[in-house]
């Protein structure tokens, strides 16, 4: 070899190494990416799940191996409040997904479903209602309204349902729940946590239209998913049940409110509800023909406090006391009472008062 192509030789060495070094690097550095994004694949299954105090710190472990993605902070943040009850690290970790969910969604093809939602749900919890919006319609007219809504899953009509919400489209929101229920219902397990939220939200959307019936069995199946879920107010569900004159579950209900603002109420409904398992299938009409249902309020008061009249006369004629079996008379006055009586419940929410005002508890509390 010549002294000249000796330097050459050298400098070419160097630069073959220094080309190794580098796709080593790079090398190293894909294989740590792809390492995080398996643990953040592995926090994301916990966290649809419903599991969230075990998604938490895998997810936070792929943050800390330097993955920046921006469902992955959304997810973070999310637990960080209700895992944690820390709604400031919650809003400041979404203050880092904002911008990486924008500029996933700039990119070719990365305007998916899942990034629209957490980006207005992100807006709707800072008050930036137009950008809210904004993500929101985008979600809504590329994929509801789109080419293939048929495809989507479960856990795509639950996010749709949502952008629904906040947008204040009630409508729209119920047919969007109703759709993630029916798709969920053909795959089990699929999203535990969305599966649940779309019962409750349909259930409470039936309550309040007065669908008992649908809502009992909603809430039923929210209970199944969730034995321990803490949205599903008792005091809601055991209404529902009285409404479907389920009565022993109805007293289990109620029983179970802890809540301050109808814990009370619960327990005149408790109490009635085990009147009425005992004396079942309660009266839905009057003598007349009219339907308890179909009485204005006035007319249902009136007829209430006459039916209580007419019971604790029956009851007093038989000297009857706790525990004693019903005589033939007095079994149509109890039914007819405690029908009235369910029906001011359902309706009104609330029976406390008054039982108090019109002097009938008695016949009421045990």
């Amino acid at each position: 070899m010549s002294a000249r192509s000796r330097p050459v030789t050298a400098i070419l060495r160097r630069l073959t190494l220094l080309a190794l070094a580098v796709a080593a690097l790079l090398s190293l550095g894909c294989t740590r990416e792809a390492r995080a994004r398996r643990v953040a694949a592995e926090g994301a299954a916990l966290y649809d799940l419903g599991k969230y105090t075990e998604a938490l710190p895998v997810l936070q472990k792929a943050r800390d191996a330097g993955l920046q993605d921006g469902a992955l902070l959304y997810q973070i943040g999310f637990l960080r409040e209700v895992v944690e009850g820390k709604t400031d690290e919650r809003d400041r970790t979404w203050g880092e997904a904002e911008p990486l969910l924008e500029k996933e969604i700039a990119a070719a093809g990365g305007a998916t479903l899942e990034r629209l939602y957490y980006l207005t749900k992100i807006n709707s919890a800072r008050g930036e209602f137009d950008r809210m919006r904004q993500f929101g319609r985008q979600a809504v007219e590329q994929f509801e309204k789109g080419p293939s809504p048929n495809t989507l899953t479960g856990q795509d009509w639950f996010r749709l349902g949502r952008v629904h919400d906040l947008m204040e489209e009630v409508s729209e929101a119920e047919a969007a729940y109703r759709r993630a229920m029916s798709s969920f219902a053909g795959t089990p397990g699929t999203n535990v946590a969305y599966q649940t939220l779309s019962l409750l939200r349909v259930g409470d959307l039936d309550y309040s239209a007065g669908r008992y019936t649908g809502a009992a069995d909603e809430y039923d199946q929210v209970l199944k998913l969730d034995p321990g879920n803490k949205q599903l107010k008792p005091f809601n569900h055991a209404i529902t049940l009285l409404a479907a004159g389920r009565f022993e579950q109805a007293a289990a209900r109620f029983d179970a409110d802890r809540d301050g603002t109808t814990s009370t109420e619960s327990q005149y409904g408790a109490d009635l509800a085990r009147k009425a398992k005992e004396t079942a299938p309660l009266e839905d009409k009057d003598s007349d023909g009219s339907s308890f249902n179909g009485m204005s309020y006035e007319l249902l008061t009136a007829r209430l406090k006459e039916a209580a009249q007419d019971y604790r006369g029956v009851r007093a004629k038989y000297s009857m006391k706790p525990g004693d079996p019903l005589p033939a008379e007095v079994v149509p006055k109890e039914r007819r009472f405690l029908g009235l009586l369910r029906e001011h419940l359902v309706r009104q929410k609330q029976i406390q008062d008054f039982c108090l005002q019109a002097g009938i508890a008695d016949l009421v509390r045990r």
